[in-house]
């Protein structure tokens, strides 16, 4: 038993080293320019043929199952908010920089801010309707604010300080107040909302809810008892006023969704039932060879690689906002005040320590390498890749492997090999060894990539473990890492970064997702300033987002790993598809036609 562990980690190591030795990032054929990925791809196919009546088959990749909560708005995974996001639809009209346009009639529900009286204003449209025939009332809104504010429902991890800017949310979060005083249905279609103070941010979705809202009687039902609000209808079979209804559900694997005859804008509705099923990526490249599926999203490198020349359909692509990153536990998170608490005696604690993990990794290599061309190497924060324009800074310059310079580092913070085994202790000449949490997500080389961090680090003499000893199931990972657990010093996290550029949700110091549990005064400051209402001239707010990107870097509460890029398989089938306009919100899959009874096989 021994020897076969030892032989799949030597074996999995040895086949990284092996596809990375002799390659520098600087002479590789995958290498990014810095500001885009190398590989380069089509953002849209128009296949031709005449429409027929069939059931679209959507992928969800992930090695993750479905776990049932499909609620919109308060599901805990990915691949369950991908099936909500799926039969939801578009609840406020975007535009290009997917701020809320203003006062579209067109809308689910329209939007107006008054900037002076500090109010948004939210029209419903007369026509919206549930899918059980309800129609969509004011209630429906004033419900969906008052559980994300309800403060018996703990495990609510999309509550933070951007929704205390509505008047009365704090109080109401605390059981001081019975409703939201901010917060009045005018009438039955009509609903204001007052804040403290308003920010361009908002605009963005900050202190609002814009990705759905839930039905005011299944909210109720779901409330009644919270230790079972996962089991309630509104998160296995919430009502819908989108495009598609949940008809069936195979537990993990698969939900068929029926078109909502009650859609107010059911004509534009083209295919009438979808399947969506879940892919793991092992069996991803054999689905899409043998026309199991007719559009799948999240492609990864590896994927890409075993399927770029498949012959019965296309991978489309575009820059994604996404940022995959090495995080340190650096503080707690207080559960009685809600408050991120900084231990200054974290393992890391000391950033000339974080910096040094930085300079010991060959960032570059690794994603020309492992990822194909397909991911590169961040820049300052991470937070802001090329394809966020308005704030990416092409000045900015991100790590490159310096040992020596990791060394001198560890040197200087005191971390000295003192017993000589070249494993360096800690200041007080004690054994330090920092435990590592890392995902198996099904990729090939899940293992290979964690021994490849592992070993960069122990060439600068730190002593790094993985967490038990093995990769973590990502449920496992997620809990722990939510729950800070002691035994975690590092872990590697990505994040799919929203349309909203402001970074509080993931790194306030009231944020339940700033996992790192790290802040500093100087932070802070950058996130009132981004967060305060003079930030309605864009070359203010431009400088603020900027000035928060260089001071987060310099923090290095984590380490910046790649930038991705979206990849999207489209069956020939498909009659056309355009994965731009599909990823700014300006069509659905409701628009997908399809022109044959079974997916083309390759």
């Amino acid at each position: 038993m021994k020897k076969s562990k030892f032989l799949k980690v030597f074996s999995s190591a040895m086949a990284l080293s092996i596809v990375l030795a002799g390659c520098s990032s600087s002479s590789s054929s995958n290498k990014s320019d810095g500001t885009k990925p190398a590989v380069e791809f089509k953002s849209s196919v128009d296949n031709g043929g005449s429409a027929v009546d069939s059931t679209l088959k959507y992928g969800i990749l992930s090695a993750d199952s479905l776990t049932g909560m499909f609620n919109p708005i308060f599901s805990f995974t990915s691949t369950d908010a991908a099936v909500a996001s799926l039969f939801t639809g578009r609840t406020f009209a975007q535009d290009d920089l997917y701020r809320y346009k203003q006062n579209d009639s067109s809308a689910a529900v329209s939007f107006s801010l008054d900037r002076d009286a500090k109010k948004v204003t939210l029209k419903i449209n007369d026509k919206l309707t549930w899918s059980n025939g309800q129609p969509f009332t004011s209630k429906d809104i004033v419900a969906t604010y008052e559980l994300m504010g309800n403060k018996d429902y703990t495990d609510n991890v999309r509550y933070d300080e951007t929704f205390e800017r509505i008047e009365g949310m704090e109080a109401y979060h605390k059981g001081e107040a019975e409703n939201i005083s901010g917060i009045t249905a005018v009438d039955d279609k009509t609903v204001e909302i007052k804040y403290t103070e308003v920010t361009p941010s908002l605009l963005w979705g900050d202190g609002f809810i814009g990705d759905g809202f839930l039905n005011a009687d299944q909210v109720a039902e779901a409330s009644k008892d919270f230790t079972k609000f996962a089991e309630a209808e509104l998160n296995t079979k919430p009502l819908s006023y989108g495009p598609y209804v949940i008809d069936q559900v195979v537990a993990g694997e698969s939900v068929l969704l029926k078109a909502n005859e009650h859609y107010f804008k059911k004509d534009e509705v083209k295919t009438k039932t979808v399947e969506v099923k879940r892919v793991t990526p092992a069996q991803a490249s054999n689905v899409m060879k043998a026309g199991d599926v007719d559009v799948m999203g999240d492609l990864t490198a590896d994927i890409w690689e075993n399927t770029k020349d498949l012959s019965n359909g296309t991978i489309l692509g575009r820059p994604a906002r996404y940022l995959s990153y090495v995080g340190f536990k650096l503080g707690k998170l207080n559960k009685e005040t809600g408050m991120v608490e900084v231990d200054p005696n974290a393992k890391a604690a000391d950033v000339k320590v974080r910096e040094a993990f930085g300079y010991a990794v060959d960032w570059d290599q690794i994603n020309a390498k492992i990822y194909k061309g397909i991911r590169f190497t961040p820049t300052a924060s991470g937070f802001y890749p090329p394809v966020v324009d308005f704030i990416y800074n092409k000045d900015n310059v991100g790590f490159k492997v310096d040992q020596e310079k990791a060394k001198k580092l560890l040197d200087e913070a005191g971390l000295k090999d003192v017993d000589g085994d070249g494993l360096r202790e800690d200041k007080n000449g004690q054994k330090l060894t920092f435990n590592f949490a890392i995902r198996d997500v099904g990729q090939s080389f899940d293992q290979a990539l964690a021994d490849t961090f592992i070993k960069s680090w122990k060439d600068v003499g730190l002593d790094v473990k993985l967490v038990d000893g093995k990769l973590m199931a990502p449920k496992e990972f997620s809990q722990r890492v939510q729950a800070d657990d002691p035994g975690i010093d590092i872990f590697q996290g990505a994040w799919a970064l929203g349309t909203n550029p402001n970074p509080s949700a993931l790194v306030g110091e009231k944020a339940p997702l700033n996992l790192q549990r790290y802040t500093n005064d100087t932070l802070k400051s950058d996130l009132a300033k981004i967060n305060s209402n003079e930030m309605f001239d864009d070359a203010k707010l431009k400088s603020a987002y900027q000035d928060f990107d260089k001071h987060f870097a310099e923090a290095r509460a984590w380490l910046p790993f790649s930038w991705n890029t979206d990849m999207l398989w489209v069956n020939k089938r498909v009659k056309s598809l355009d994965y731009d306009k599909l990823m700014k919100n300006q069509v659905g899959i409701e628009s997908i036609e399809l022109t044959a009874d079974k997916g083309s096989q390759g």
